[in-house]
């Protein structure tokens, strides 16, 4: 069952809509989504938009192939139809039940294909489209007015990523469809000369025809709903100026509004690309009946949305450039509705404001301030969420497995941010984990969101166990979990010559689990594999496209602290010239993060991510100088101090009186310990 699906249209009352209801019932088999009313279920199919015809749009089924047509020509075959390699023949009377006829078909365009595929999503996702806006109208800030735009784009964006992850063939259909429609409606506008203006113009010159400004959006749509209908309007009335005038003319696209559905547009694109960082794949739960399973790393896709409207659209003040002034503007509490209003709306628009509020309150733990997190306000926001939960859904909603753990996530991430963790916090990670899988398991939840469900809690576990709850048995639910990933998604991991490099984002979370287990050369070994096989090749392609050195960056530290955890124990069994070659492997990973300048120790206000990098990058430097393998020991020496002050600092400024306490402490102390032994002053 996925969160925000299509809703095939059943009875229709308005004449209107009696043909976009049919072109729906076609267009939803043809692009993987099940439905009663399709004529020949259980099939359902992922078809090629570019591959597809007009024909078969309006059959609802894809034709054979002309060789075997003409090889199948005159066979008998009883009933109204038959099946043939995926393909649908009609039988004897030559038409299949409900064909569309062509006079009707054609009265789309400009182009005739892209046209029906777009009026018939727009009205697949309408009701999907009208949870959104409900959703969001729910979010209020703590005065009752509008969300600032930082955070309603995070919220709105949120529920338009579930909305194609739900069903990502036929919004990926829609999307080349939306492109090709608003080429094809934007007429250049070029002004004639006054000299020209008056004489004839040929049928297909420029100026010939009046530019038609608001085509009919069944028969001539450009837009689709979820996406642009919701977050254009809205976004592009921000800041406008009083009497600048809002109008503008049709197909213009040039509002920030527009350019921000545009940009997460390209991103949905990018997802079904071999570089993109969503795993999709296509499989088969009931005989027949093809279906597109996404996982997809939603709030990476919403933090670049929200970084480049506060960065490119809404610059925004602070004391110390762009990322405080986004952290400051994300850290502003919200409210969240009284649970008999939200149980007064229908159940999708219960479900898109909490993925909505999710989207607000898991961007707050990507960018707000530790402060933040670890207060109060946001404490309350979560229990605030976590109790409407309770008061306004059946405890086995999808979106209730979902939000259960996300909110796990978040509380065991607000402790890590103070410095304090508890055994409850991974407890409650993993109790939440396993009601996903029991979810999965009874299909409650479908495979692409259980998988990106296991990841979460994997990367908060594995975040957890090196803070101090290495021995509560967080590994052996690991192991758990990613194996239950591997089936999730059916593949073999580990199979020889295998290239998994397009599932960079998550190996990389699996290889980061598998190299922290620092007493397992096998496990060790397993992680610098998949480090090297599959995470640092797929993210090199992916900087080379983004020039964005952050996920390289940190598969190479990790990496690097893994390959110095095998070093170490070669170095225990004596076997020194193996030792050697991994040291200085792990030296050279490190060098590549430290020359970019993201990764300069120079922060006067660390966050959480500053301190675990430190925490892993100063052990390889001091390893490296301790091995005689530095090529400057006094600089590698100096870099390791400076970044376990910059750990300090942090412990100073989030743990307080209680530093003694933080579950860091212990590491920093042993830190200070290798620097002592090498000379440095401290």
């Amino acid at each position: 069952m996925v969160l925000l699906p299509a809703v095939v249209p059943q009875l229709v009352e308005k004449r209107s809509e009696l043909v976009p209801a049919r072109l729906a019932r076609k267009v939803a088999p043809l692009f993987g989504v099940p439905s009663e009313h399709n004529p020949f279920r259980p099939l359902t199919w992922v078809c090629d938009f570019t591959a597809i015809t007009v024909s078969e749009i309006a059959r609802g089924a894809p034709l054979p192939t002309r060789a075997a047509a003409a090889r199948l020509r005159g066979q008998e075959h009883e009933g109204e139809w038959s099946v043939h390699d995926r393909a649908v023949l009609p039988g004897d009377r030559g038409a299949l039940p409900n064909e569309i006829v062509p006079a009707t078909v054609n009265r789309f365009g400009p182009d005739t294909k892209a046209a029906v595929v777009l009026t018939a999503t727009n009205v697949l996702l309408a009701p999907a489209a009208d949870a959104i806006r409900t959703g969001l109208g729910l979010l209020r800030t703590t005065d009752g007015g509008e969300l600032p735009p930082v955070q309603w784009i995070a919220a709105w964006s949120a529920a338009a990523v579930e909305v194609y992850r739900s069903q990502p063939a036929l919004v990926s259909a829609a999307l080349t469809a939306r492109v090709i429609q608003r080429a094809s409606l934007a007429a250049p506008r070029f002004p004639l000369a006054p000299r020209i203006a008056r004489q004839p113009r040929a049928r297909c010159e420029i100026g010939a025809v009046a530019a038609e400004r608001t085509p009919d959006p069944v028969t001539r749509p450009r837009d689709l709903e979820f996406l642009d209908g919701i977050a254009a309007a809205r976004l592009n009335a921000t800041g406008v100026l009083p009497g600048a005038g809002t109008e503008e003319p049709a197909g213009s696209g040039t509002g920030v509004g527009d350019r921000v559905v545009e940009q997460l547009i390209e991103l949905l694109v990018e997802m079904g690309t071999p570089d993109g960082v969503a795993h999709i794949w296509v499989t088969e739960r009931v005989a027949g009946q093809e279906m597109v399973c996404a996982m997809v790393p939603s709030s990476g896709l919403v933090r670049e949305l929200v970084e480049t409207w506060a960065h490119g659209r809404s610059p925004l003040p602070g004391r110390d450039g762009f990322g405080d002034a986004l952290a400051e503007a994300m850290a502003v509490p919200f409210r969240l509705p009284p649970p008999a209003e939200l149980a007064a709306v229908p159940l999708l628009a219960r479900r898109a404001f909490v993925l909505a509020a999710m989207g607000i309150i898991r961007q707050m733990g990507l960018l707000a301030p530790s402060t933040w997190l670890t207060g109060a306000g946001f404490a309350d926001l979560v229990g605030t969420l976590s109790d409407l939960l309770d008061q306004a859904f059946d405890p086995d909603d999808p979106v209730v497995v979902d939000a259960r753990l996300r909110l796990a996530v978040q509380r065991a991430a607000a402790e890590r941010h103070a410095g304090r963790t508890t055994p409850g916090s991974a407890a409650a990670v993993v109790a939440a984990a396993d009601a996903c899988l029991d979810a999965g398991a009874a299909n409650r939840i479908d495979p692409g969101l259980l998988a990106d469900l296991l990841v979460v809690a994997c990367i908060e576990l594995n975040a957890l166990r090196s803070t101090g709850l290495r021995h509560r048995g967080i590994g052996a639910a690991l192991r758990r979990y990613w194996a239950a990933f591997a089936t999730t998604v059916e593949i073999d991991l580990f199979a020889p010559g295998a290239d998994h490099s397009g599932l960079s984002f998550q190996l990389h979370n699996y290889a980061a689990f598998l190299g922290a287990n620092k007493d397992s050369a096998e496990d060790l070994r397993a992680a610098l594999h998949l480090f090297t096989t599959s995470v640092i090749p797929g993210r090199t392609r992916l900087y080379n496209r983004d020039r964005d050195i952050r996920p390289l960056a940190r598969s190479r530290y990790l990496a690097a602290d893994a390959a110095s955890g095998l070093a170490s124990l070669l170095t225990d069994r004596g076997e020194h010239a193996e030792a050697a070659q991994w040291v200085r492997r792990a030296h050279n990973w490190l060098h590549q993060v430290l020359a970019d300048p993201l990764h300069q120790v120079h922060h006067p206000r660390p966050t959480l991510d500053d301190c675990l990098f430190a925490l892993r990058a100063a052990p390889v430097l001091l390893q490296a100088v301790e091995h005689g393998i530095a090529e400057d020991p006094g600089a590698d020496t100096g870099r390791a101090d400076e970044l376990v002050c910059l750990v300090e600092r942090w412990l100073e400024q989030t743990s307080g009186s209680a530093v003694e306490h933080s579950d860091h402490r212990s590491a920093v102390v042993d830190l200070r310990a290798r620097l002592s032994a090498l000379g440095s002053p401290g």
